[in-house]
């Protein structure tokens, strides 16, 4: 199998590269980028490679009269990360016992984001390409006009091409990295969770399953599925727990469930009372059979005689269920959904089995503050009718005294999926949010030599500006704006976050469209609030803080604000939006700030968490 013309457009050893006519390297970029994009390279690309295979030649000449063995190392042009929408590495040299990447800009002005766009690329050789594991991935940027320029800044080695040749020769010799080998090896970012969800129900194997089976995410599968067999054998009617840290994999555990349940034996349905997860999913799946919304199947079912045809029911976010006064306000039923819910599952013949998905500090609408308290007055009511078995993970497991409860570990989900370098983000906005900021930074310290960036800016046009850039020509990304529902701020900055206009978005297309399609996140011309993005992702989001949660310099304080429904601690819920908003990212957050006198400690507050303000242009001279 010729590898070299399916995965990039050159490789060969440094030898070989230093005797290889120019047109041929040439000739082979192009045929590559022709069989990737359908399209023929243009005369700035053109000049673009001839510029960096002249500046390569150069320096390998000088680094090899300095170490003769540089001539075995091996070099890969325009390598093409799977999966990633046609992100390119410019050059990657596997050198002696470790990987150089290289990209090369040729704009007068250095922008941060190229910077973090090739510290992104090492992250994810490093962390997703099978043969790239336990091997030091060196991000290098080089601004080809400029000379006598070397420096290190936020772990990338900024290098001029006078420079290339000396700064490899500092590291030591080591073992070669095999060429074929390398690239033989699997690369397998983990999907966003749309991604994942139509890979499911394709039935394809998903990519860096390792990673989420090592995180638990196939035993919980496995547990769920035990528990349902065990209620169909015994007839019996059961309600189990999945609970998990923001993106440990919870609807990724219950989509999976359901698609493997939904056989001739039984029938399975995802229920979520989050509209805008149903509207993306549905669209992305072309399907409505396996997701549904729960406020209508409550409707469907719960309000009337009907009986559902599935005897698994799976649903989102069991601890934002509405509340008998909520559900009495809204749908004049004097029941919680909770009780609605078993109400449904003691009416399916046979057995049934309920699966609560259950996120931490996620509740961010009046009526949902009883959390999994409101389950136990369920089973305590007069509509569990049914001896009920519980299982659950054993933090819930005193939630249901006097109940046949059954505790399994495998249910607890305790670390984010969502990539590596966001591990730490759910730490550092628990933080943040209850004022402890000394404590943040330490965690944002740790997130930034992930390369998860978490900028701050007052100025909402330099953070378009740098997303744009940032993710330039990769279509398969989605970035955008999120704000809270709740401020009054910033819509004269052009954030469109009131009732009206939020609720002409189109969640799907906002989602689900790439850059340029009427509608997309990543026009970044509509907003989605609080409501709109929970449960759901975006590669990197701009979080535009509102007036309606601000730092007092001793305090978060919260806007007066008057409503119809009585909040048991709004404080809580307007806390939780934020957590929500602050959770969205994959790959870095950028936190704009009104320039207004009054949201000046909120930027402190920001920077003494870790955060940093970003400036999309670095002026060359602050390289030298």
């Amino acid at each position: 199998m010729d590898l070299s013309r399916r995965t990039h457009g050159w490789s060969g050893s440094v030898r070989h590269f230093l005797n290889q006519p120019t047109s041929l390297v040439e000739s082979k970029l192009q045929e590559h980028l022709l069989g990737l994009l359908g399209m023929h390279a243009s005369n700035s690309q053109v000049e673009a490679w001839l510029e960096e295979i002249d500046v390569l030649r150069q320096s390998l000449r000088d680094l090899a009269i300095a170490r003769f063995d540089c001539l075995e190392w091996s070099l890969i042009l325009e390598f093409e990360l799977p999966l990633e929408g046609g992100r390119r590495p410019d050059v990657i040299i596997l050198g002696p016992g470790r990987i150089f990447v290289l990209e090369f800009k040729q704009d007068p002005i250095l922008n941060r984001s190229s910077l973090d766009q090739v510290a992104a690329y090492a992250r994810d050789l490093c962390e997703y390409h099978s043969k790239s594991h336990g091997i030091e991935v060196i991000p290098f940027l080089v601004p080809t006009k400029t000379s006598n320029k070397s420096e290190v800044r936020d772990l990338v080695q900024i290098i001029s091409p006078d420079k290339i040749a000396s700064v490899l020769d500092g590291y030591p010799k080591g073992q070669q990295i095999d060429l074929e080998n390398w690239l033989e090896g699997d690369y397998a970012p983990l999907p966003t969770l749309i991604a994942a969800a139509k890979m499911i129900f394709s039935n394809e194997r998903l990519p860096a399953i390792k990673r989420a089976e090592s995180y638990g995410v196939a035993n919980a599968v496995k547990r769920l599925k035990e528990i349902a067999k065990n209620s169909l054998q015994n007839s019996e009617r059961s309600l189990a727990f999945i609970s998990g840290v923001p993106g440990a994999g919870k609807t990724l555990v219950g989509l999976q469930f359901v698609y493997e349940k939904s056989d001739q034996s039984s029938q399975a349905i995802f229920l979520s009372g989050n509209g805008p997860l149903v509207e993306v999913l549905r669209d992305a799946l072309k399907s409505k059979a396996f997701v549904s919304d729960l406020h209508a199947f409550i409707k469907s079912y719960g309000m009337t005689s009907k009986v559902p045809k599935q005897n698994v029911i799976v649903f989102d976010e069991a601890q934002r269920a509405w509340d008998s006064s909520h559900m009495m306000l809204k749908k004049a039923v004097p029941y919680s959904e909770p009780e609605l819910l078993i109400a449904i599952g003691e009416r399916i013949p046979g057995w049934a089995t309920l699966v609560g998905l259950i996120g931490h500090g996620q509740e961010i609408h009046t009526g949902e503050e009883a959390g999994i308290a409101g389950w136990f007055a369920a089973l305590e009511s007069q509509h569990a009718a049914s001896d009920w078995k519980v299982y659950t993970p054993p933090r819930f497991a005193k939630a249901f005294p006097g109940k046949s409860v059954i505790e399994y570990p495998e249910l607890d989900l305790n670390h984010t999926l969502r990539s590596k370098q966001a591990e730490h983000l759910h730490m550092w906005v628990q933080h943040f949010l209850e004022g402890q900021f000394a404590e943040a930074s330490v965690y944002a310290q740790k997130i930034w030599v992930q390369n998860f960036p978490i900028f701050v800016t007052r100025d909402l046009d330099e953070a378009k500006q740098y997303v744009t850039s940032r993710f330039d020509g990769e279509l398969s990304k989605r970035y955008g704006i999120l704000a809270s529902s709740k401020d009054r701020i910033l819509p004269e900055y052009g954030i469109p976050n009131g009732f009206q206009d939020t609720k002409r978005v189109k969640n799907a297309k906002w989602y689900n469209e790439e850059l340029g399609t009427p509608g997309s996140c990543c026009n970044m011309q509509e907003v989605v609030t609080e409501f709109g993005c929970q449960g759901l992702e975006l590669d990197m989001a701009i979080v535009a803080w509102g007036n309606d949660f601000m730092w007092s310099g001793k305090k978060w304080e919260l806007r007066k604000m008057r409503t119809r429904i009585p909040q048991v601690d709004p404080h809580q819920l307007r806390l939780n939006s934020y957590r929500v908003l602050l959770t969205r990212s994959r790959e870095g957050v950028i936190i704009f700030i009104p320039p207004k006198s009054e949201f000046d400690p909120t930027e402190h507050a920001f920077l003494a968490s870790g955060a940093r303000m970003l400036r999309s242009q670095l002026p060359l001279a602050e390289i030298s």
